[in-house]
């Protein structure tokens, strides 16, 4: 197999940049895309894909090696659990699932099965956030001191029927805004030694989190909003170390106030394969899917670290003071 044949779940604003990136592909073939708004999926895809309104159809009808999902959060157990047992590798968006006990019964479905799961966590995969990764885990600077992490935007008022508004069904700016910076702290860091959080659950179209997470001597504060106020997204980072500080601001990252040059700067000893790292996009669904040609499963995201993640979406929830 030289080429794996993918259906994609949902082409909403996430789904089509996932379409758009499989098409950037040598190595991806997208044959069927399946989304409720169906003229929506033929207008995004030109007629060039059999479209679908049903899953079940979809994967009963078509000849697919994986499934990317790309739907709302609600639905991603559902959905991964049924082409994992359709005998699909999966390919999910963040986050795995709304909370802990789906994120363990989904873990326990993959294990059942051969096939490859992975959650599309894509700040893994963003060279700023990879280049303070290397720098933590070198020591070259010394140790860390302090962690500063900010994620803030406008409340999302785009998504089908709104759904983001209901943090039932989205987990709220936590589980779906904040989950970046803390897969980021999970992955390099692990559970933390201690939680104190603040969390205002959406209220007249504004919400925000802020958690403070100790590990041994370091402290990584983790903050996301959506406002009501039009304000542009960003996301920004400070790390300060023992010897050296390293600031990610204004989409350039600086060390010691000069700009970090990351141009020729690359995963491939973490992931092993060579994924070009222009675009942390089509990296991670270049990387899912050289997993599955070679045979290997994707240990830089493996489907345990992203119950983990969950597992501290949940905490910072449960230790929250509620605004």
């Amino acid at each position: 197999m030289d080429k794996v044949r993918v259906g994609l779940v949902g082409i909403g604003g996430m789904g089509y940049n996932h379409y758009c990136c499989h098409k950037m592909l040598e190595t991806s073939d997208v044959v069927a895309v399946c989304d409720v708004r169906t003229d929506m999926a033929k207008e995004k895809t030109g007629g060039a894909v059999k479209i679908y309104s049903d899953l079940n159809e979809m994967i009963e009808n078509e000849r697919l090696d994986m499934v990317d999902i790309c739907t709302p959060t609600y639905l991603h157990a559902e959905m991964a659990k049924k082409c994992l047992e359709k005998g699909l590798h999966v390919l999910c968006e963040k986050p795995m699932t709304l909370d802990e006990k789906d994120a363990q019964n989904l873990l326990e479905a993959v294990k059942k099965t051969d096939k490859n799961f992975m959650v599309a966590h894509v700040v893994r995969f963003m060279k700023p956030y990879a280049y303070l990764r290397q720098a933590i885990k070198s020591g070259e600077n010394g140790k860390l001191l302090r962690l500063e992490m900010h994620r803030n935007s406008s409340v999302p008022l785009t998504s089908w029927q709104n759904w983001f508004l209901n943090e039932s069904l989205s987990g709220g700016v936590v589980t779906d805004l904040s989950i970046h910076d803390l897969d980021f702290v999970g992955h390099v860091f692990g559970k933390p030694d201690e939680v104190s959080a603040f969390w205002r659950p959406l209220k007249d179209n504004s919400s925000y989190s802020v958690a403070d997470m100790r590990y041994g001597e370091t402290l990584v504060s983790c903050e996301a909003s959506w406002y009501k106020v039009k304000i542009n997204f960003r996301a920004e980072f400070l790390a300060v170390f023992e010897n050296a500080f390293i600031d990610f601001k204004d989409n350039k990252l600086y060390k010691n106030n000069e700009e970090v040059d990351l141009s020729g700067f690359s995963l491939f000893d973490e992931l092993g394969t060579s994924v070009k790292g222009d675009n942390p996009y089509k990296d991670e669904i270049e990387y899912f899917i050289d997993c599955i040609l070679k045979g290997r499963k994707p240990v830089f995201v493996s489907p345990q670290s992203s119950v983990d993640t969950i597992s501290i979406t949940d905490l910072v929830k449960s230790a929250a003071v509620k605004m």
